[in-house]
């Protein structure tokens, strides 16, 4: 049995819900997207998919429903009138650009703009070039999360109460929430945060975070971790390659406090031995000797992993549209133990002429 069997969920799509709508689906909700598109086929695979349908089966299945994530991206959404009038335990979970009674109230939003405002692409890219925003469309993403956490939450309420929920969601705060740094350094130190590229400030010096090897790129940054940092000198020093790294009394010093020059310094040599070896090496050196190293995968090696495939991350998902079969991130979650853990697979989207209502209606 899934989290959510049994739950029906009506989603007015418009980017803002649409991944609010997946996630539920995939926790086992039976979901029915409508809109005049629906979306990318990322977003929108395990749900039933209608692109057109008249006030009054639209009306049937919000009265029939446990949940309506009503997206209002525009401003505007269809007018569905007061959804708890025929169906008083509706959870209604409404995403809207802006609060509904902000300063920004009823104005439009796409993706740019949300992230624009949210301040992620205050301190994306390097500095001195033009701001960055996250690839995808990730403010979207963002407000989408809140609305499948919203609608959960709603569900909660309503099973204590007995009575649904009305529940707003704003675009603009779910990525300001994701900025977690900024806005909160702003609100309490006044401090805009800028764009300091591949660099960590801290104290007063910053260091790298992202590395170049043999065959691609490594994250790792100098912190103040002792042990860390002689696992990391001791492997160096085996090849020869640590120079003065090896006279650095790493118990007693912080690198918060060490100078921009004296780190640039450090960082030279650590950078010379990165680029001598390639991912597989470091990642394994990382796991065994505690070194806080992680591989960046381009998009090929996402597909071709076989960690990633033994979990069961992607699923085959046909495009209805042009019948080809694409591979998708698949479960949110598993749950059991060991190779004993169900492998639920997600639902086919459901071609609009087989739609014929709720299952077990």
């Amino acid at each position: 049995m899934t989290m959510l069997e049994g739950i029906r969920v009506v989603e007015l799509t418009d980017r803002l819900v649409d991944f609010g709508g997946r996630m539920l689906a995939e926790l086992g909700a039976e979901v029915v997207s409508i809109g005049s598109d629906n979306g990318t086929l990322a977003w929108q695979h395990g749900k039933q998919r209608l692109t057109d349908i008249d006030d009054d089966r639209l009306c049937s299945l919000i009265a029939e429903a446990d949940i309506l994530l009503d997206g209002r991206r525009k401003g505007t959404g269809p007018d569905v009138g007061d959804p708890t009038t025929a169906n008083p335990r509706l959870v209604h979970v409404i995403a809207r650009p802006f609060s509904a009674d902000g300063p920004y109230a009823g104005r439009p939003a796409t993706d740019l703009t949300l992230m624009a405002l949210s301040g992620l692409m205050t301190v994306i890219g390097d500095p001195g070039k033009p701001p960055l925003r996250l690839p995808g469309e990730q403010a979207y993403a963002l407000t989408g999360i809140q609305v499948a956490t919203a609608a959960l939450l709603g569900l909660r309420a309503r099973r204590t109460t007995g009575k649904g929920q009305r529940i707003d969601v704003s675009a603009f705060q779910s990525a300001t929430l994701a900025n977690y740094r900024e806005a909160i350094m702003y609100e309490w130190t006044g401090r805009i945060g800028h764009r300091t590229g591949n660099k960590l400030v801290r104290g007063k010096s910053g260091v790298r975070q992202v590395w170049r090897c043999a065959d691609g790129y490594v994250t790792w940054s100098m912190i103040d971790n002792p042990g860390m940092m002689r696992s990391v000198v001791r492997i160096m020093a085996e090849e020869g390659v640590a120079g003065e790294l090896t006279e650095i009394d790493w118990d007693n010093i912080l690198v918060a406090d060490t100078d921009q020059d004296t780190i640039e310094r450090w960082q030279d040599i650590f950078a010379r031995f990165y680029a001598a070896h390639n991912k597989a090496q470091l990642g394994e050196w990382s796991l065994k000797n505690g070194w806080g190293l992680s591989v960046i995968a381009d998009l090929d090696e996402v597909r071709q992993s076989e960690h990633l495939a033994a979990r069961g991350l992607f699923v085959p998902v046909t495009d209805e549209a042009t019948g080809t079969e694409t591979p998708l991130p698949g479960p949110l979650f598993r749950h059991g133990a060991g190779d004993a853990a169900p492998q639920r697979r997600l639902k086919q989207p459901v071609p609009i002429a087989r739609f014929d209502g709720w299952s077990g209606s």
